[in-house]
């Protein structure tokens, strides 16, 4: 009898430390949102403001976090070197205390046609951890409404043209010098 309430005790138990660590684990400590935009469906050129919303859910401050966007090229299946984006300057936020949230704004130009996941990634000097947001869509469009026809007359039309006017030069030239 003594067993089975020992073994009763410890699946109550079992049941009680797996909801406590489910709890912690739907909760980060740190948690990165991106407030806007959305989603991205545009043309290259297209710049935009990532605005994301930091959140300490800790009971201590969190000091000199650096919070950046990070791209995965979905269509290319790697990452994305934001040099070319003008997104490779971080924001930093020299601490973030128990229970604050702070906005953070981070420009991006996006550059080349392709579909792209966007996240905000937070992580502190004084801490191995790392946080990101769940990803945004981007959806950069090539530009489609170019008609090819136009494009084969232009560029065949145009040496043409050139070839003609030249000949035309030539024989101007030529009978001056004849004459």
């Amino acid at each position: 009898m003594l067993k089975k309430a020992g073994i009763v005790l410890a699946i109550l138990l079992g049941f009680v430390i797996t909801g406590q660590s489910a709890m912690a684990m739907a909760q980060p400590n740190v948690e990165v949102k991106v407030i806007s935009p959305q989603q991205v469906k545009d043309y290259p050129g297209k710049e935009t403001t990532v605005k994301a919303q930091i959140t300490n859910h800790t009971s201590q401050s969190i000091k000199d976090m650096v919070v950046y966007i990070t791209m995965a090229d979905m269509g290319k299946k790697w990452t994305v070197n934001l040099e070319d984006y003008s997104a490779d300057q971080p924001q930093q936020v020299k601490e973030l205390k128990p229970g604050e949230t702070k906005e953070i704004s981070l420009p991006i130009r996006f550059v080349y046609t392709s579909n792209y996941y966007l996240y905000v990634t937070a992580t502190s000097a004084h801490s191995f951890d790392v946080y990101s947001s769940n990803g945004i869509p981007i959806e950069i469009m090539g530009n489609t409404k170019i008609n090819p026809t136009i494009i084969q007359v232009v560029s065949i039309g145009t040496p043409l043209l050139i070839l003609i006017l030249v000949g035309m030069n030539f024989r101007k030239t030529k009978k001056r010098r004849i004459a």
